[in-house]
């Protein structure tokens, strides 16, 4: 039979587009290799509202189960990224390393009984239950398939500082967080901040 042939109308594709089709992957299972195109690293850095980004590689292992209806994607990801300080407006440069992990399924085809079970017991109960881990609920494929790009574009931005400092940026005299806010907000054009929900979030001094 042969493989199914990709469709990139049905999958929305992101600044990196790179898509996988599940019915690919034999049952061993498959390791990728990712670096992304100079092409793609500016679109990326606008949508991590970061001044740039320099490289971003992934390495990952993708599995099957249940009968090869669920995927798994274990991966690393290594980034050179440029932000701007908010003390002191200036460029920092860091690298950016971490580990991720990721489920998904063919809803049509698997349904999970964790997810299932976890439903009853919402209609029981009201809002007052657990949100289950990824690995019970995991999110949807598109026709089949996954955008491995868009994986590790979301996994990045979860570990992005969002509030960096350069060295020596608390010293006396240097513009405090709040006015360096202000400063930027009159040099650019206001957008959205993909941070903004962590805005209330933050520790309080």
């Amino acid at each position: 039979m042969p493989l199914k042939q990709l469709n990139k109308k049905s999958l929305p594709q992101s600044e990196w587009f790179y898509p996988f089709h599940v019915e690919s992957l034999s049952s061993s299972g498959k390791t990728l290799h990712m670096k992304a195109e100079d092409k793609f690293l500016k679109p990326i850095a606008e949508r991590l509202q970061v001044l740039k980004v320099k490289s971003l590689e992934v390495e990952c292992k993708l599995s099957t189960q249940n009968g090869g209806h669920i995927l798994n994607i274990q991966g690393r990801f290594k980034a050179e990224i440029v932000q701007e300080c908010v003390v002191t407006l200036k460029p920092i440069e860091s690298i950016i390393e971490d580990d991720f992990e990721a489920w998904y399924a063919d809803h049509e085809k698997a349904v999970s009984f964790n997810r299932a079970k976890h439903q009853i017991e919402s209609l029981e109960c009201g809002d007052e239950i657990q949100i289950l881990e990824e690995k019970e609920d995991p999110e949807a494929l598109i026709d089949g398939q996954v955008d491995l790009g868009e994986v590790a574009i979301q996994f990045l931005s979860l570990t992005i500082n969002p509030y960096p400092r350069a060295e020596g940026a608390g010293d006396e005299g240097a513009l405090t967080i709040e006015q360096a806010k202000s400063v930027k907000s009159l040099s650019s054009v206001e957008r959205p901040n993909p941070f903004a929900a962590l805005k209330n979030w933050r520790p309080k001094d």
